[in-house]
């Protein structure tokens, strides 16, 4: 018996999620959701993605970049700040055009890697500058987009 359309609700999509993240449960909504249609780097096959607030003061700096649809599936992320110059506005401006993004519904955000010390002692942090996430603030589409000019380094030191 074919599905009565009156009958499909909201309810196939729920609200929320409730991921258990390494730093604990985290809500996410979905309507806030940020899709991905080829994935990041690595990872394409994992389309949706949360943003949040890590619960963890130290942090404030950084955030979650957690898959809805994998709860191992998690990034640490910094937001871009515009003012720093550390990728050149033409290269954003080129980003912007191939990707159909309006500047004032631009969001970059930068993946944060984290490793052991080579003295084993802390841990040291580092950025791909060369491979920011650039997202649409308006339509919630997000794409890891690879800047095509060398000099960005792919382990910029934090």
């Amino acid at each position: 018996m074919p599905m009565d359309p009156e009958k499909a609700t909201d309810k196939t999509v729920p609200e929320s999620v409730v991921v258990e993240t390494r730093f604990g449960n985290i809500e996410f909504s979905w309507d806030k959701g940020i899709y991905m249609p080829i994935g990041l780097l690595g990872f394409p096959d994992h389309h949706v993605f949360g943003l949040a607030n890590i619960p963890n003061t130290n942090l404030d700096q950084f955030k979650l970049y957690q898959s809805l649809t994998d709860a191992n599936l998690s990034f640490i992320v910094a937001p871009y700040n515009m003012d720093s110059q550390m990728i050149d506005q033409k290269d954003i401006d080129l980003a912007l055009s191939s990707l159909a993004i309006e500047a004032k519904n631009l969001a970059i955000l930068m993946v944060v890697t984290v490793r052991s010390a080579p003295d084993g002692k802390g841990i040291t942090m580092s950025t791909n500058l060369r491979a920011p996430v650039f997202i649409d603030t308006e339509r919630q589409i997000a794409w890891q987009h690879i800047i095509p000019n060398d000099k960005y380094s792919v382990q910029h030191d934090l």
